[in-house]
C-alpha cells in the first residue's frame, strides 16, 4: 500500500493542537477515536462465530506482524516515517489489550497474513507484504481477514492522520477530520 500523503514523526503526545486555527485543543482525542473504533471491532468480532468460540490468546506473539501490517499500509517515504515511527501500532495494541474479542480479531488477521506469506508476514519482502494486503482487502467483510483489514486500516489511518506531524505535505495546517473544515460553515 503506497502512501500518497506525507507523514512525520510524533513525540507520543495524544493531544491534538491546532496552530492558529481557532479550533479547541482536545486532550485525548486520538485515544478516544481509537477506543470508538475498537468498540466497533469488538462488536464486529462478536458476530463472527469462529472468533467468538476461540480460547483467549495473548496478542504479544502477533505484535511484530501487526507492526509490519501498519508499516505496509503507511510506509516511510522521503518526507515522512512509517506508521510505527509515530507509535500507531503500539497505541492500537495497547488499546486492544484486555478486549478479548478485539484480541481474537487481531490474532486472526495476523495469522492470516502470516499464512499467506508462507510463515511470517514480518519476514516477507515489501512486494509480498503488499500483495498480501491487497489480497486481504479483497476478502469479504464476513470473513475474519476481511473484517480485520477494513477495521484496522480505518483505525490505523485515523490514528495516524490525527497527529499534527502527519499533515506535512497535505497542504493543511489542521487535520482533515475529525474537526473538518469548520470555518466553511461559520
Amino acid at each position: 500500500m503506497t502512501n500518497t500523503g506525507n507523514r512525520v514523526g510524533s513525540n507520543g503526545d495524544p493531544t491534538v493542537r491546532q496552530a492558529d486555527s481557532g479550533a479547541p485543543v482536545s486532550p485525548g482525542r486520538r485515544r478516544a477515536m481509537r477506543l470508538l473504533a475498537l468498540a466497533a471491532i469488538a462488536m464486529a468480532a462478536g458476530e463472527l462465530p469462529a472468533l467468538a468460540g476461540q480460547a483467549d490468546i495473548g496478542i504479544d506473539q502477533y505484535a511484530g506482524t501487526f507492526v509490519a501490517f501498519c508499516d505496509t499500509l503507511i510506509p516511510a517515504d522521503e518526507l515522512t516515517p512509517a506508521a510505527s515511527a509515530l507509535g500507531v501500532p503500539a497505541a492500537i495494541l495497547a488499546d486492544v489489550r484486555g478486549n478479548a474479542l478485539a484480541e481474537r480479531l487481531l490474532a486472526a488477521g495476523c495469522k492470516w497474513l502470516d499464512a499467506v506469506c508462507a510463515g511470517r508476514f514480518l519476514d516477507a519482502d515489501d512486494a509480498a507484504r503488499h500483495a498480501a494486503c491487497v489480497r486481504m482487502a479483497g476478502e469479504p467483510w464476513e470473513s475474519p481477514a476481511g473484517r480485520f483489514f477494513q477495521l484496522m486500516r480505518n483505525t490505523v489511518m485515523a490514528d495516524y492522520y490525527a497527529q499534527p506531524q502527519a499533515w506535512r505535505g497535505l497542504a493543511l495546517d489542521r487535520p482533515p477530520q475529525p474537526l473538518g473544515f469548520y470555518e466553511a460553515i461559520a
